[in-house]
């Protein structure tokens, strides 16, 4: 089986948005996103959804080191 015969197309446009934050509406979106995770998948780190937390967290960080550093 090869990438196109694949649902990542479909599901690559939802998800893609949250792996490149460029602006502040996107990281509001982002933070909100975040926090539904949260609320959704806890500590749960067997929960189907924990790795796009931990990732969408990742980003958001790199995120705020350079556009919101102390």
């Amino acid at each position: 089986m090869n990438i196109k015969d694949r649902d990542f197309r479909q599901h690559w446009y939802v998800v893609q948005p949250l792996f490149s934050i460029r602006n502040e509406e996107e990281y509001d979106k982002a933070i909100e996103t975040l926090n539904e995770l949260i609320d959704e998948v806890g500590t749960n780190e067997k929960h189907p959804l924990y790795e796009l937390l931990d990732t969408l967290g990742t980003v958001i960080h790199a995120y705020e080191e350079k556009h919101h550093s102390i």
